[in-house]
């Protein structure tokens, strides 16, 4: 272990939010124990309740310790730490050179415990800049280790991973950090890094609300999160286009309302699977904001979310509210084509839908004739 790196940190420009769960809290201890933790801390948080972790994220994550996980927790702090930083600057008018660069850490494990736990103890650090998304997997393969010991290499982790994502984009190579860190050859470690291009760098910033740049806006939307994308979407996006005499582009938002945003692995992974597709990423989660980025275009939709966004829970539970925001689509004319899905228990085309007259004026159902597959990302997930 190295009693020169939290020195190190702190004498490196950068503010840092950090999220910790399971495991690795003796990393936040060894930063405030250093002189200079007011330089490099923001905000310290350790979520480590269900009901904490779900607050922090916005959702319930699938598992808790996972590299998913840790990247969530990863963004919701850079989240934080862009907040708390613009705030500060805010107050003190400061001149542009004041600028620093921001990092949200996440952290997720499962160590040694004292009740029986299935599955392999394992410890996952992720960490968000505005640049680059890294991501670091350490699995215990060494039998007899005392909680006290992984926790000890947790925290080692995520030190080593703040000074590499000081350094910059440049990864080393895992056998490297594995023996940096003294673990043992029955433990296994690996990372990535994903370094964004520019253009997702801008969208991120808000500086961009997308990455379309061939021209004109795309006529044909088909919104989602691809997660991953199936043979249910193929289909749509053929029947879309054979209707509509026109391309259909997969458009997913890195943002969401309620949840941190997509970060820049999600992103290569999802261009990825749609690789025979033209995608566009965006910063807009509902339709309104969707309408501002691409105009007049026809949404390609289920059932599902038509019924969402006739739902006045959406509008702050106010009809009115809904009513005026649809009557906005049909005015920049915006229509909607939508496929039936199926609820569970039977399959629901646009005809079983009730509703508003101003919606359903700019709607073209798609027969369930044409198509019908009861197949939903989630379950391939």
């Amino acid at each position: 272990m190295n009693p020169q790196l939290t020195s190190q940190i702190h004498a490196t420009p950068g503010l840092w939010v950090t999220a910790v769960t399971g495991g690795g809290s003796s990393a936040l201890s060894r930063l405030l124990a250093t002189p200079g933790a007011s330089r490099t801390l923001l905000e310290a948080t350790i979520p480590y309740a269900e009901s904490a972790l779900y607050a922090y994220l916005g959702q319930q994550p699938t598992q808790a310790a996972s590299p998913r996980t840790a990247r969530a927790l990863a963004m919701a702090a850079f989240q934080r730490a862009r907040a708390l930083h613009e705030g500060k600057l805010k107050e003190r008018q400061p001149a542009p050179s004041e600028a620093l660069p921001l990092f949200g850490l996440g952290a997720s494990a499962a160590l040694v415990t004292d009740r029986q736990r299935k599955g392999t103890d394992h410890c996952f650090v992720a960490i968000q800049s505005q640049q680059a998304t890294w991501e670091f997997s350490l699995t215990f393969g060494k039998p007899g280790r005392q909680r006290s010991d992984q926790e000890q290499f947790c925290g080692e982790l995520i030190l080593q991973a703040m000074q590499l994502a000081q350094a910059g984009h440049r990864i080393p190579e895992a056998s490297s950090l594995h023996n940096l860190l003294a673990l043992d050859s029955q433990d296994h470690l690996d990372l990535r890094i994903m370094v964004a291009p520019r253009l997702w760098q801008k969208l991120f910033s808000q500086a961009l609300t997308s990455t379309w740049t061939d021209g004109a806006a795309p006529a044909g939307i088909f919104p989602g999160a691809f997660n991953p994308i199936h043979e249910g979407h193929r289909q749509m996006v053929q029947i879309a286009k054979t209707i509509l005499g026109h391309e259909v582009v997969l458009e997913i938002s890195a943002f969401n309302v309620d949840k941190p945003p997509l970060d820049y692995l999600d992103l290569q992974a999802r261009l990825d699977g749609a690789a025979s597709y033209p995608v566009v990423f965006s910063n807009a989660p509902t339709f309104a904001e969707k309408s501002e980025i691409f105009p007049g275009a026809t949404f390609v939709v289920g059932s599902d979310t038509i019924e969402r966004i006739a739902d006045p829970r959406y509008y702050g539970g106010l009809a009115a509210n809904r009513d005026q925001a649809l009557e906005l689509l049909q005015q920049r004319g915006h229509r909607f084509l939508v496929f039936g899905r199926s609820n569970g228990t039977q399959f629901i085309g646009l005809e079983q839908l009730d509703l508003p007259q101003v919606l359903s004026k700019i709607c073209i159902g798609v027969p369930e004739k044409s198509f019908r597959i009861d197949l939903a990302s989630r379950q391939l997930r």
